[in-house]
């Protein structure tokens, strides 16, 4: 199974590393994974001429990049579903602050530029570009969810549609084309596609003739709902009653004395779904830190750490706070053991799901840790992985 691993300039002291290629050949990586923010605002083409293209293509190679990361996107918009959401334009703005983000009202600048990051995945030979299905919020932890999930993931259906019917007009779709791979959302701040049961019916509703669509389980993103109560030391879901499933609540009740064995089965519950072999193309690894209270629900900070919020008068404090919540509480991308996860059993599950998806890939996603590469040997000596083999 190839190994690939997250690359942020930001994870790295200054000078450091001289050469991506001598880390991904010490560390048997088969390249990186890029965002695409990193190159280009949202709101801006990635690139406007051949010459701009061909300039981004030589700084990809120049990383090693094999895989690249779609530019983010906030919240159902007008632009998905046709719909007006006040509450959106609100919160972001106003209109100006909407086109500000989006690049535009309709979507034709956020379909384009992801059309952009597609081919450019392609002018570099990409094993894969990963979409992301995440409805993601502009002021995390600021403003509640007023949309059913329903309609969030139906809208996510039809925003994926959209994304192949446009590959497929501009001509980028072939036998040879990346994968697109659909990241997994996670609960509290986020709606979307989360379970397996989710991914099921996008696959029953989209029409993919080149069989581009596969899944990048992001292992983080499915524990950040997962906890231990303080009360009584075992393993839960900190969530609503009306989002736990028979599915949590039996795994629940039959794991919930050992929190790290709850976790490795909710994860293996969503990686080994039958209906779901053969469309996983990636498994993003990183842990998730251990919570003993709920820090989110539905899209709102938690007490007491919404009044701390709410009581800074500077917008730009209250945005800082949150994404402090957010990054050290929430959506940490730990190493692997250093969480929730037990200290064995997921190299286990990758060896199950070789078997079952072809060409699967591993890709350490490790973007919170500075210095990367303690965090990167840590994970592989987790893994024992440090062969470069799994």
């Amino acid at each position: 199974m190839k190994q690939y691993f997250t690359y942020k300039p930001e994870l790295f002291d200054e000078g450091e590393p001289a050469d991506i290629g001598e880390l991904c050949e010490k560390y048997h990586m088969a390249g990186t994974e890029v965002f695409m923010e990193d190159f280009a605002p949202p709101a801006k083409p990635l690139f406007t001429d051949n010459a701009g293209k061909k300039k981004l293509v030589e700084q990809l190679k120049a990383l090693r990049v094999k895989r690249v990361h779609c530019s983010y996107w906030g919240y159902p918009t007008s632009f998905l579903t046709k719909n007006r959401f006040r509450e959106l334009a609100e919160q972001i703005g106003g209109y100006e602050g909407m086109i500000s983000y989006y690049g535009d009202l309709t979507g034709a600048h956020m379909f384009s530029r992801w059309a952009q990051e597609y081919e450019a995945a392609c002018a570099v030979g990409a094993q894969a570009y990963t979409f992301h299905l995440i409805d993601f919020s502009v002021v995390d932890g600021a403003w509640a969810f007023t949309i059913s999930k329903e309609d969030i993931r139906q809208a996510m259906i039809f925003m994926t549609q959209q994304l192949l019917c446009t590959l497929e007009q501009k001509k980028l779709l072939s036998e040879d084309s990346p994968s697109i791979e659909l990241e997994n959302a996670g609960w509290g701040l986020e709606h979307g596609m989360q379970v397996a049961d989710d991914y099921e019916m996008l696959f029953s509703q989209v029409y993919d003739p080149w069989e581009k669509l596969k899944i990048g389980w992001e292992i983080n993103h499915i524990l950040h709902a997962l906890g231990v109560s303080p009360h009584t030391g075992e393993g839960r879901f900190f969530l609503p009653e009306a989002e736990i499933t028979p599915v949590m609540a039996w795994l629940q009740k039959s794991y919930g004395h050992s929190p790290a064995t709850l976790a490795m089965e909710w994860v293996a519950c969503n990686l080994m779904a039958p209906g779901l072999q053969g469309k996983i193309g990636s498994v993003h690894l990183s842990d998730c830190a251990m919570k003993t209270v709920e820090y989110f629900r539905n899209g709102i900070l938690c007490a007491p750490y919404i009044d701390n919020l709410w009581s800074m008068e500077d917008p730009e404090d209250r945005i800082n706070y949150g994404w402090r919540m957010v990054l050290d509480y929430y959506d940490t991308h730990i190493p692997l053991g250093t969480g929730i996860l037990p200290q064995k059993g997921m190299r286990e599950l990758l060896q199950k799901l070789r078997d079952k998806n072809e060409g699967i890939v591993c890709l350490h996603e490790l973007k919170a840790s500075k210095p990367l590469v303690p965090a990167l040997e840590g994970q592989m000596e987790y893994l024992g992985l440090r062969g470069g083999a799994v």
